[in-house]
């Protein structure tokens, strides 16, 4: 049952020349590239039957053959597409369901009904260039280049990406040949399959929200290991927001965005014990920075849909609140046009790209470090963490904004840490204390964008504000003010329930 695996990425026309003479492709090459035209017809029901089977029937004209794929769907992240795949050489353009064996595969292809109601959806008509490359510790490479079309009816929708399919040796070598073409060219991380391409035509997927999952974890694993797999779920959690950021209307993909960066950030800390300290600096550097670039987006996000309608409901007429909605709309645009350039630009790229290869060939390891458990790490996560949100809640109900920022971010370091552990201990002692500490991290997070309210309208007023929109101001002062007294004894509540509850890792 092969497991293919492989890295796509799009590449613009123009960078072809350079591409096809680049020296880390020439320095690995073990023969003269070879092109071909490559026309693949993909085959489902009009119901898209084999699309809710999570499978796609491919049948391919190569070389003055045919061949025929199946492939499970399988998944992409960082641009690293795996799933399983069958491919057997066929005799005609028409699927041949004798070369299909797998039993799985069997139980659907084996049904009359689906057979008789396959046909060709949709095609892709390509040219494709072929490199195969190798190094010296066994590393194997194909790099394909394909040019063309996807082809629906009338339709065709231009084709023009890499596919550096590994073939032998370590998955890492993927993301360390793409990092050395796009330190030259510009090159984009591509998560969706031409199969996906085409089908999206026929069930177009809305984009979508994604939110942090916890990690399953062994109960005896390695720190390394937790380290590794929890990364790269804060990774999925990234990218799974960024087409809801980029062409989604809920401004909660921002939000989760930023929520898995910090994540990711808060991660690098909890296993700094295990990771060389000279490999996070340059890439917390990097997450800070693709925050930033959404933090105003989000800040504003919150003020115009749902600060700002709270107040205008009673006082829709203001002159002053009208005009400061006015401002605060145009910088939210702005805010998003500098979020989305910072997603599309190559530096985000080559962020993704290098901590693919940093994750992949384990060069965050400390040579001299011990083989810790993930339960160690865990249980002195938890309790320094808890120690610290205690501390700040014995004073929490008389701090000033600046202290409650603080109880905030401890009360978000535990969280996360909560989350990366939970399934290393029983559900039922977990669930209860994450519900509190969320509930209380929540309350501080409202008091937080009251205080952020507070500078935001300032700036957006300017320094010598008109009369209405310094009336505007003031509003917005008596506002915040209520505001805080209610939200502050809704965070006592929250910080005794909060603390009623027992550690769960005790």
């Amino acid at each position: 049952m092969p497991n293919e695996i492989e890295l796509k990425l799009r590449i613009a026309s123009r960078d072809l020349p350079q591409l096809r003479c680049h020296p880390a492709i020439l320095d690995a090459l073990t023969g003269k590239p070879v092109t071909r035209k490559l026309t693949s017809i993909y085959y489902d029901t009009p119901q898209l039957a084999l699309l809710d089977a999570g499978i796609s029937l491919r049948v391919r004209r190569m070389s003055g053959g045919w061949f025929q794929a199946v492939k499970a769907a399988g998944h992409a992240l960082n641009g690293l597409h795996q799933r399983m795949e069958w491919e057997d050489i066929i005799n005609s353009g028409q699927p041949d369901f004798s070369k299909i064996t797998e039993p799985a595969l069997i139980k659907i292809f084996d049904q009359p009904d689906l057979r008789n109601a396959l046909s060709p959806i949709f095609t892709t008509d390509v040219h494709r260039t072929e490199w195969q490359l190798a190094w010296d510790n066994g590393d194997r490479i194909e790099l394909a280049l394909d040019q063309g079309d996807l082809v629906i009816g009338e339709l065709r929708e231009p084709i023009s990406e890499i596919e550096l399919e590994l073939k032998g040796g370590h998955a890492a070598r993927l993301f360390d040949l793409a990092l050395a073409l796009q330190q030259d060219m510009p090159l984009e991380l591509e998560n969706i399959s031409k199969a996906q391409r085409g089908y999206a035509h026929y069930r177009p997927q809305a984009p979508a929200v994604t939110r942090a999952h916890y990690t399953s974890l062994p109960s005896q694993g390695t720190a390394a290991d937790a380290f590794k797999q929890i990364a790269w779920e804060c990774l999925a959690h990234t990218q799974g927001n960024q087409e809801m950021v980029l062409h989604g209307d809920d401004i909660e993909g921002v939000h989760q965005m930023r929520v898995a960066l910090r994540r990711l950030r808060s991660l690098l800390r909890v296993f700094g014990n295990i990771i060389e300290s000279d490999s996070t600096g340059h890439y917390e550097t990097e997450i800070r920075w693709i925050s930033n670039q959404l933090g105003s987006a989000r800040d504003l996000d919150v003020f115009v849909m749902e600060t700002l309608p709270r107040l205008l409901r009673p006082l829709h007429q203001h002159h002053g609140l009208v005009l400061l909605a006015a401002k605060a709309e145009k910088a939210r645009r702005q805010a998003y046009l500098q979020a989305l350039s910072a997603i599309s630009s190559q530096r985000y790229q080559r962020l993704l790209l290098a901590l693919g290869a940093w994750l992949e060939n384990e060069s965050w390891r400390k040579s001299t470090s011990p083989e810790l458990r993930t339960i160690d790490i865990a249980q002195q996560t938890l309790a320094k963490h808890y120690k610290q949100l205690r501390r700040h809640g014995r004073q929490l109900a008389r701090m000033l904004p600046e202290e409650r920022h603080e109880a905030r971010l401890a009360a978000k370091r535990l969280r996360y840490a909560a989350e990366f552990f939970c399934s290393l201990y029983p559900n039922h002692r977990t669930q209860d204390f994450l519900h509190a500490l969320a509930a209380l991290q929540n309350v501080l997070g409202e008091l937080n964008d009251i205080t952020v309210t507070e500078v935001l309208v300032r700036q957006l007023a300017g320094d010598r504000p008109p009369r209405a929109l310094d009336e505007a101001l003031h509003l917005f002062a008596g506002w915040n003010a209520s505001q805080t007294e209610h939200r502050l004894e809704v965070m006592k509540k929250a910080w005794r329930r909060f603390a009623r509850h027992k550690p769960f890792w005790l």
